[in-house]
């Protein structure tokens, strides 16, 4: 039996035979974006261009990308498709896949191992289930509704689940870099100074560590929904909480500005950054 069907055996048909065709392209475009990575540990960054909005893009990228969509227009022709780098394709099904081929383009270019594919799936806009992939660094962590589970290097697959912590004054929170803040530096740095520890652990590296209770939140200034869908879907059946930076659009992967948290410390975090 493949490791990951005693984790979705209760999962709704529609969900499960998604994710298992998620995972599956994760595992694939992860193998070929580690060949992209792994040519360059001597040192040499890797060769990126500029995108539209100033954001660099590989052929890692683009690989990646064009592995998961033709994995998914295989299995389910009908579903919509919107990826970071192959734009959006329309469907009939209520089904959108929600990719981002590497998320930490950034820290793949400077050999860090930080990055992963996320591949969320939105049914009529709500993020139920997802994958979130990180090859460098041999952890996996995905979700639907029977639940959400992490498997690291060649352990079984456990629950995923956030962390307890109740007081922000306890509280471990990151958020990638002071880059997507435009010139409005205040509210992060009242949360730096409310919290007991701040981090900058990279993009969705920062948020595998909140799925699995090693951080407490994770504020995320600029989002797009590749982004966070699939986190929001692995963060949801944690345990975890995702809102915009006023509380409102719960689970909503449209959001700019998106905090995500272990729950009991949301409210909290809300108020120092609206203070």
């Amino acid at each position: 039996m493949h490791w990951l069907s005693p984790t979705i055996a209760d999962a709704p048909p529609a969900q499960h035979d998604r994710i298992h065709v998620a995972m599956q392209a994760a595992l694939d475009a992860g193998a070929a974006i580690m060949q992209h990575f792994e040519s360059h540990v001597s040192g040499a960054r890797v060769d990126t261009d500029d995108k539209a909005d100033g954001s660099p893009v590989t052929a890692a990228d683009t690989q990646a990308e064009a592995i998961i969509r033709a994995a998914i227009s295989s299995a389910f022709p009908e579903d919509a498709i919107l990826g970071e780098e192959h734009g959006a394709q329309g469907g009939t099904t209520g089904w959108r896949w929600v990719i981002d081929p590497i998320d930490g383009t950034v820290s793949f270019v400077h050999g860090v191992p930080v990055f992963g594919t996320l591949i969320g799936l939105e049914h009529d806009g709500d993020p139920i289930a997802g994958v979130m992939h990180y090859p460098g660094l041999y952890e996996t962590v995905w979700a639907t509704s029977a639940g959400a589970f992490w498997k690291r290097g060649n352990n079984e697959p456990v629950a995923a689940t956030v962390s307890t912590t109740t007081a922000l004054e306890q509280a471990m929170v990151c958020m990638t870099s002071l880059d997507y803040c435009d010139d409005d530096h205040a509210p992060w740095l009242r949360l730096h100074s409310a919290a007991r520890r701040t981090r900058g652990w990279s993009d969705c590296h920062s948020s595998l560590l909140l799925v699995t209770g090693r951080v407490d939140a994770v504020l995320e200034p600029e989002l797009n929904p590749w982004d966070c869908s699939a986190i929001i879907a692995v963060l949801r059946h944690a345990g975890g909480h995702f809102s915009d930076w006023n509380g409102a659009h719960t689970n909503d992967s449209s959001v700019r500005r998106g905090l995500s948290s272990n729950g009991p410390l949301h409210e909290a975090i809300l108020n120092v950054l609206n203070d």
